[in-house]
This record gives C-alpha cells, structure tokens and sequence, in this order.
C-alpha cells in the first residue's frame, strides 16, 4: 500500500518495543542511538514490578531512576506505550490501577498497548483472536494457556474499559519488512472484538538476530519502494546491547536505515496520520481470514497442513 507521507518522505517506519527483561543497562544503549539518529520509536513500560516466580524479568515505574528514564525519553519525542500492569497476570483492578500509575508518571493515558506473552488478562488472545476453527483448534493444540482479558464474569475481565483508555491495540505480527503489504486495512476495528478502538499489524523482530536479519540493505530498498509502512515488533531487551555498547550489526542496519528518506514516528503517530487520511476501517470477515491465515502460515504453517491432512476424509 502506497501513501504519502509528511514532508514527502518516500516510507514510514517504527518500532513497537515490548519491555520484557528490560533494565536500564541493556535499553539505555540502544535508545541513545536511535536518538542520536532521529528515529522516533514507541517503547512500552510495564506499572507495577514483576510477579514473584515469573519467568519473566525487567524494570518498572514502581522503579523511580527507570520512571525518570522513561519520562525523559517522552520529552525527546518517543511515544510511551503500555505492556501490560506487570509480567505475571493481574486482576482487573489491578489492571485499573496499573493505568492509573501510568498517567500519574506519564501525565497522559497509554494510546497503544501490546498484549504481554502469557499474562492471564491478555484481550482477545489465544483462540479469541481466530475466526477461523481450523487455526482456533491448531491454536488449542499446541498450548494449554487461556486468557480471560475479555471474559466476563472473569475476576482478569477488563476489555471493556478498554476503549477508555487505550488506542490501538497491536494484534499480529508478519515476516514481511513492509507490514501494509500484509496488512492492507490497518487502522482496523474488528467488529467480533468491538471494545478495541483500532487494531495495528507489526513485522516480526523479535530479538537482535531477528532484527539484522530483516533490515537487509535489499529489505530496505524494497520497503522504500514499496511507499508503505514498517511498524516492527522487537525486544530491544533481546541482545541488542551488552556491556554498554549496541551490537556492531544493529548500528550498521539502524544507520543504513536512518540514511533513507523515510518518516521516522511513533506508533501511534502513524496510526493517527493514517486514520487522518482513510479513517478506521471497519474489518469485514473475509479480511480478518486472510489476516488469519497469513499469520498461521507464518506461524503455525506444519502444525496446520498436518491437521488439514488429519480431518481430509
């Protein structure tokens, strides 16, 4: 999908980073590059510190010098998104009082959000997020783990109040660079999964080899050309720094990357600018199944030709 950018810029790009196992001594590094190179991203915090035993690590802005961070880089233009109250589940009022602690740091309520891993209170995850049985029942049969984010009755129910507060809500994630060549129709509301405003697809860049290896001189062309957008989903916590200094190899891509003539904004910033121009389109359930598939392909693409072979009479 071609758009044009502000200031004519030939592509938008950012980075949706999910805050698992982040400290301040391996995320310092890398966000003091991509300021360095004026590449604006979106990081999200967690509220409240990590529950006892999970698997999970990390600061929060029960944290004051991580809290001090986090504001301070929301002054140099980085938007602050929302993971989550805390790794390790939370109950909806303490869902509700993680977004409270949220604004009283930030000043503002989180416009996007990012489901977090297995969090108990995850929204319209696991076999909610298909349509389709056929990926829903490949879903169920490689994991145990249930959400109860939007179950009502549920003591984690906290999906309707989440229009309230929350903009966009990131949903899947694809392997191809230029993630509105997958995702043609984001900003999307989903009518099956009402209570989430809008709904964003990202590029899967998961960790710092994941990352190298999509930011390819050849991805980047192509995602120059292409005049769409780039919204990666990465873990900066992930091995893009040690010791103080970012990887040689994520230096080069994030340089090459700044060198093109690209829009360099927030998440929500170019969700804005793209709702601006086309509005929030309204999803239709042929296009949430090519989602779908596109994803179980990716994602789950043995696992579902071995099923499809299973129930072939």
């Amino acid at each position: 999908m071609r758009c044009v950018w502000p200031e004519n810029k030939a592509f938008a790009f950012s980075i949706c980073d999910d805050t698992d196992n982040g400290t301040l001594e391996n995320l310092r590094p890398i966000y003091d590059l991509l300021a360095r190179l004026g590449i604006r991203t979106t990081k999200t915090v967690w509220s409240a510190p990590v529950a006892p035993g999970d698997r999970f690590t990390g600061q929060s802005l029960a944290d004051p010098e991580y809290a001090a961070w986090v504001q301070d880089l929301a002054r140099q233009g980085f938007e602050i998104g929302w993971h989550g109250n805390r790794s390790g589940g939370s109950t909806r009022q303490e869902t509700l009082a993680g977004l409270e602690t949220f604004r009283q740091a930030l000043g503002y309520w989180p416009r996007t959000y990012a489901n977090h891993a297995d969090n108990i209170e995850n929204i319209y995850w696991g076999p909610e997020r298909f349509d389709n049985p056929l990926i829903r029942a490949l879903y169920r049969s490689t994991t145990r783990r249930r959400f109860a984010g939007s179950t009502p009755g549920s003591p984690f129910y906290w999906v309707d109040v989440c229009g309230e507060y929350l903009t966009y809500v990131r949903d899947f994630t694809f392997h191809d660079i230029v993630t509105t060549n997958v995702d043609r129709w984001m900003p999307y509301w989903d009518p099956r999964r009402p209570h989430v405003k809008a709904w964003f697809s990202s590029s899967d860049a998961a960790d710092a080899d994941a990352f190298v290896r999509l930011l390819t001189v050849s991805n980047l062309d192509r995602l120059q050309a292409s005049g769409g957008a780039c919204i990666l989903y990465v873990h900066f916590a992930s091995g893009f720094a040690r010791d103080g200094c970012v990887r040689p190899d994520v230096v080069q891509a994030l340089t090459e990357l700044a060198a093109r003539p690209g829009w360099y904004a927030p998440v929500a910033e170019i969700l804005d600018y793209m709702s601006a121009r086309s509005g929030i389109h309204r999803l239709t359930r042929l296009q949430r199944m090519r989602l779908e598939l596109q994803w179980a392909r990716e994602h789950l693409g043995s696992g579902l030709r071995a099923l499809r072979r299973r129930r072939r009479p």
